[in-house]
Parts: C-alpha cells; sequence; structure tokens
C-alpha cells in the first residue's frame, strides 16, 4: 500500500494518474521489479536495486508514475538549492504517444512551484527525440551540460 499520493491525481482518458513515493522496502522493490524491459535501453545507470538505491543515497527521491494499479514509469526528482533536478525512466511501450509525459512534466513544474523552487532541470539522453521534442515544447531550454559517465544525458532548464 503507498505511503502517499504527491501532488493532485490526474485524469487523462478516464484513468487515474498517480505520482507516489517510493520510501518503503515495498514500495522501493515495486517500482525496481516492475519492468526490467522498460529500462534496458536507460542511458543513466543499469536498472538495479542496487543502482536505485545509490540514486537515492546520493540525494534522488523515486516516485512510481502508476495508472491505476500498473506502474508505467519511474521518476526521480532532486532538490538542489533552488532547483529541482528531474529525470525519468521511458513510458511502458503501451502508455506512449498518449499524453503521459506531458502531464509528468506538469507534475514537476508544479511539486517545483509547491516546495517553492524556481527552475526545473531535466536530464534526458542525447538520442530521445521525443523527449527532446518534449522539452522544446513546454519551454525548456538546452543548457550545454551533460550528466553521465558517457555525457550522453543533455540538460535542460525552465524557469518558473
Amino acid at each position: 500500500m503507498p505511503t502517499i499520493i504527491i501532488l493532485k491525481g490526474y485524469l487523462m482518458n478516464s484513468k487515474k494518474i498517480s505520482f507516489i513515493p517510493s520510501k518503503s522496502k515495498d514500495e522501493l522493490k515495486e517500482i525496481v521489479n516492475f519492468n526490467v524491459q522498460a529500462f534496458a535501453d536507460s542511458h543513466d545507470f543499469a536498472w538495479t536495486e542496487n543502482n536505485v538505491k545509490n540514486e537515492l543515497a546520493s540525494g534522488w527521491e523515486v516516485f512510481s508514475v502508476k495508472i491505476d494499479k500498473d506502474i508505467i514509469c519511474a521518476l526521480f526528482v532532486k532538490k538542489d538549492g533552488e532547483n529541482l533536478l528531474t529525470k525519468n525512466t521511458p513510458l511502458k511501450m503501451n502508455y506512449q504517444g498518449q499524453g503521459y509525459s506531458h502531464i509528468i512534466k506538469e507534475f514537476y513544474e508544479e511539486y517545483a512551484k509547491e516546495n517553492k523552487l524556481g527552475s526545473v532541470y531535466n536530464y534526458c539522453p542525447v538520442d530521445n527525440f521525443r523527449m527532446i521534442s518534449l522539452n522544446e515544447g513546454h519551454d525548456y531550454h538546452k543548457t550545454g551540460e551533460t550528466l553521465g559517465s558517457n555525457t550522453n544525458m543533455i540538460e535542460w532548464n525552465k524557469k518558473l
């Protein structure tokens, strides 16, 4: 059972979308195990329980994004001064192209405002053209910085 649902529940196509922090062992295990294949192409790190725990240890929070009871992706957020750092796994294939990524962007911005942060940074793979287009469509701008050991995660910023 999730501890809390952060912010408001979003509705899309008559389906409730929830953003749930993975804090307990069971919640973390659920997000790590829900669909390893969905994250096989992650540029940031190999999708393992140890690597997710390392992200948590370095200050990132992990959220599961659920449609009803189905986890469709994982989000990472990190407060850094007046900024919110964000990144997420790809959506499960059967949820792509339905507008859920736009709701995730709204969640990031709402989360930042609720926490009185003035800027949102997003990291996406250099070859993820859908995410690049999404960032541009939501008025994010490339900073020229990168993230990841292979510098293949592009940094984007949006001032709120």
